[in-house]
This record gives C-alpha cells, sequence and structure tokens, in this order.
C-alpha cells in the first residue's frame, strides 16, 4: 500500500477512498482534500473528531478552564486511588 500525502485533489481522494478511510481509523491519520476552487474538505476518524469536539467543548468552559489553571499551579498530586476514590470508582 502506498504512502498517502496528508493533502489530496478530490481526484486523488476518490482513487485511494478506501485506503484513505482505513488509514484515517487505524492510524488516526488526518488527511485534508483539496476541492478544485471550493475550499478543502478533512478526513478523519470518528474518534479523532471526537477528540476535537470534547476538547473545543472543554476549552469554550471559562469556569471549567479556570479550575484546570488553578489545578496546574497548584502541584498537588494523586495516586490513581485516590483519584478513582474521588471519582466514586
Amino acid at each position: 500500500m502506498a504512502q498517502l500525502n496528508s493533502v489530496l485533489t478530490a481526484s486523488a481522494a476518490r482513487t485511494n477512498f478506501y485506503q484513505l478511510l482505513a488509514s484515517a481509523i487505524d492510524n488516526l491519520a488526518q488527511y485534508k482534500v483539496n476541492i478544485r476552487g471550493k475550499g478543502n474538505a478533512v478526513i478523519m476518524s470518528e474518534e479523532e473528531f471526537e477528540g476535537w469536539k470534547e476538547t473545543l467543548e472543554i476549552t469554550s468552559d471559562q469556569k471549567l478552564m479556570k479550575k484546570i489553571k488553578a489545578a496546574e499551579k497548584s502541584q498537588k498530586t494523586y495516586t490513581h486511588q485516590q483519584v478513582k476514590d474521588m471519582l466514586g470508582l
């Protein structure tokens, strides 16, 4: 299987469509497809896409971001068991 560039024309993407999908799913690869004169589209795995959405959701929550920044500054550390206990797991 040939290595694909991360930027492809729509024609190249069509020719290699199943290889693109398999690589996106198996390797979390991302491909930008240039659609002649209309812009670009991206092919990525659902897992990667859901991760991006979750990151955007977290970073758009100002209260949560303040808590994250405060936690980073606190330098506190917890054992795995302590975290499980705090989460009730």
